[in-house]
């Protein structure tokens, strides 16, 4: 990068203009007297374009009236002279010479504006705006010019919005994405497990059947306690025996039925465990009877409504009409058929008693969880609430792999599948995330923080209009998370909207700081930046190195490109071409640090 002021001399307009034509002495007599002017200068690059701006002002009685100016702006890279890239090319003629482009008047003298953009190439990151002449006569006489630089080029501040995203993200070195909403996962409280079995019994009796005893649902539940009594991890609670009675026969008779029936299947159920070492069971009120109604109509009407008999909306309305159990009873009997039904299949299964085991599980530390869940298989026996929360505090490819075992499980909970994508995308697996974030779509089309998250892997591919289609789709569709405006900032910084981004940004961020610097409010940039304190990134004080050249605070300038280059040797060479530090290119001290 070369600093260099231009000014368009008599001695320059010598090298560049043919003396053998008569017309033009006197303009090259007083060359000195135009005038350039860029802007801006140093030239810059905003979404991604390159605009030039330049203004030739000639004097009164300067232009020559037969003569033609063809000028050829090019921008030609400090890398490679070979490199250049040219901008349109202007023409300017004198007041008789006859064509058909703006004229400058020879007495008058005037203005020439002209303007043009082209698209950004880091081949040009460091260049130089140059001027190329052709003068020519109306008789064509003519001749080539040699060239005049008018500014220097480009600073390239809003490309530093990638690396910011590194940063704002915490992401690794390299990685540029927008930020991801995942689904926070709170530590499951220890929860209360509960595990049922059911005896029957025989019309109007109250005994228990030694076949019930031995079926396969209740050895099931013995085997539970038994295990639970020998488990430190597993702690009994309670074990409940409710009992019914069906709503057929005497009111007064069920009610003693619901009484005995509770008191035989308690006894029943603790001879079971008369040879067993279990504390719980040495007190005889540790199983308790429950107090139920004498008749169980609630069953009744439950097992009418889960059931495929005819004229079951016959008995329904019976039950919806009367109140009374005497007249319901009478009222269902009415109806023959029906109660034929009722009396085979629905009332033997309300003769019963429930009994219910209540255990709870200890507690388990974050490292007893992850180590589970890495354990492959049924992941050490975790339930779902444990797995996923095991999953997100996982670290390295065991965080990814947990989650995979949790949507291999649970597919139906859509949570495992974006945060699993989520994984997937800060790794740079766009496509795998794609797909998981799009199973998450396919369940609920308007889930705002996948629809998010597919406008991040847009931004992240350089497509910001479908990027900013899905981000207004999350937004439409209630997503509240700082996340949404932070990537709508982004695509605006990007679109070189610099002062809506800086809207977009609620918490201080580097893009945030980026924003401000670019939309012209420097200290409050500065402002920003040490509010974030320190960071391990270079790049981050880099952002503060150009702010404070901005502010033209060289000591500060210095101090802080010493550290980005300490934390990122990269550095150097950038800011070596950086024409935000063109006032500081000749002072030794910054030369110091980028050479």
């Amino acid at each position: 990068m070369k600093k260099s002021i231009v000014i368009l001399s008599s001695l320059l307009i010598v090298a560049v203009l043919f003396t053998a034509c008569n017309p033009l002495k006197k303009m090259v007599k007083n060359a000195g007297d135009v005038e350039y002017k860029t802007t801006p200068k140093p030239l810059e690059m905003h979404a991604g374009k390159v605009p030039i701006d330049v203004k030739v002002t000639f004097p009164p009685k300067y232009f020559g009236k037969k003569v033609k100016l063809v000028i050829t702006p090019s921008l030609v890279s400090d890398f490679s002279s070979s490199e250049q890239v040219k901008f349109k090319t202007q023409t300017i003629i004198g007041e008789k010479f006859e064509d058909n482009y703006e004229t400058i008047s020879f007495k008058e003298g005037g203005s020439f504006t002209f303007k043009d953009t082209i698209n950004y190439d880091p081949k040009f990151r460091a260049s130089d705006l140059k001027l190329n002449f052709l003068i020519s006569t109306q008789k064509g006489k003519s001749a080539n010019g040699t060239e005049i630089k008018l500014a220097d080029g480009i600073i390239t501040t809003p490309e530093l919005v990638d690396g910011g995203m590194t940063i704002d993200g915490g992401l690794k070195r390299g990685t540029s994405l927008g930020q991801i909403v995942e689904v926070p996962i709170t530590k499951p409280k220890v929860r209360l497990e509960t595990e049922t079995a059911k005896l029957f019994f025989d019309l109007q009796k109250s005994k228990v059947n030694k076949n019930q005893l031995n079926k396969e649902e209740l050895e099931s539940l013995k085997s539970s306690i038994r295990n639970a009594a020998t488990n430190p991890d597993k702690d009994i609670k309670s074990i409940k025996i409710a009992s019914y009675a069906s709503p057929d026969g005497p009111e007064d008779l069920n009610a003693k039925l619901v009484t005995d029936r509770g008191t035989n299947s308690k006894k029943s159920f603790e001879k079971e465990f008369s040879k067993d070492e279990i504390s719980e069971f040495q007190n005889n009120d540790f199983v308790i009877t429950e107090t139920t109604p004498a008749e169980d109509w609630e069953g009744f009407k439950s097992a009418v409504t889960a059931s495929n008999m005819e004229d079951k909306d016959l008995v329904l309305r019976v039950l919806s009409m009367y109140s009374d159990p005497d007249t319901r009873e009478e009222e269902i009997k009415k109806l023959a058929a029906v109660y034929d039904n009722l009396r085979n299949d629905i009332l033997p299964l309300l003769r019963r008693s429930e009994i219910k085991f209540e255990f709870q599980g200890r507690a388990k530390s974050d490292n007893e969880l992850k180590t589970m869940a890495s354990s492959g298989g049924n992941s050490g026996g975790l339930y779902q609430e444990e797995l996923i929360y095991a999953a997100s505090i996982s670290e390295g490819n065991n965080k990814e792999n947990a989650y995979k075992t949790y949507t291999s499980k649970y597919p139906t909970d859509w949570k495992g599948w974006n945060n699993l994508a989520s994984i997937q995308a800060k790794e740079g697996n766009y496509s795998e995330a794609r797909k998981n974030f799009e199973k998450v779509l396919s369940t609920n089309n308007t889930n705002p923080a996948a629809l998010n998250n597919l406008g991040v892997l847009a931004l992240a591919e350089g497509d910001l209009d479908a990027a900013w289609d899905y981000f207004e789709r999350a937004e439409n569709a209630g997503c509240k998370s700082p996340s949404l405006p932070y990537n709508k900032g982004i695509i605006l910084i990007k679109r070189g909207k610099y002062s809506d981004a800086v809207d977009k940004f609620s918490a201080d961020s580097f893009n945030k700081a980026l924003a401000l610097t670019l939309a012209g409010d420097n200290d409050a940039a500065i402002s920003t930046l040490d509010n974030l304190g320190s960071s391990e990134y270079g790049l981050f004080y880099y952002l503060k190195a150009v702010t404070a050249a901005k502010a033209n605070k060289i000591d500060d300038l210095i101090e802080y490109l010493k550290i980005a280059i300490s934390k990122d040797s990269k550095l150097k060479d950038y800011a070596k071409k950086d024409a935000e530090f063109l006032n500081f290119i000749d002072k030794s001290v910054f030369r110091g640090v980028v050479e």
